[in-house]
């Protein structure tokens, strides 16, 4: 994998998590159970974190940091849907939401870790990767106890 792969790679990583972010930040401010506000203000700010971390990278690489989300297909229904779940109170809605959007973002990750990269790069992706999958498993767990 080139440089330039590398860095495309992880600009689809850094959208996917930016919209990660601004849904989770914008899902906290609708809630209205303050556990649900607290757990999407904690993973709004994991995600802001991660994303500044991937940005680092691709700067690193002399590449330009995408700094927005995409907003597109799996990951727009996503935070739509997760609003609409928010705004409706549905709790089990709610959960199930985010452990959808949790699993694409794992997808996306699994994508670029089936890449060759080199080693310190895969370390990280493989961080936020753990961190994406014991997120979504946190919300089965939730889900099921609703």
């Amino acid at each position: 994998m080139d440089k330039s792969d590398i860095i495309e790679s992880l600009n689809d990583l850094i959208q996917i998590t930016e919209d990660s972010h601004d849904g989770y930040r914008r899902s906290a401010e609708d809630a209205k159970d303050s556990d649900i506000q607290s757990l999407f203000r904690d993973l709004s700010t994991q995600r802001e974190s991660m994303v500044r971390e991937l940005q680092d990278l691709v700067a690193q690489l002399g590449g330009q940091p995408t700094d927005s989300g995409t907003m597109l297909a799996g990951a727009h229904r996503f935070f739509v849907d997760l609003k609409s779940a928010v705004t409706g109170q549905d709790r089990e809605a709610i959960l199930r939401e985010v452990e959808r959007g949790e699993s694409e973002a794992i997808r996306r990750h699994e994508n670029v870790l089936s890449q060759p990269l080199p080693a310190d790069i895969a370390a990280i992706v493989r961080r936020h990767l753990d961190r994406f999958q014991a997120d979504r498993n946190r919300m089965t767990a939730l889900k099921r106890a609703a």
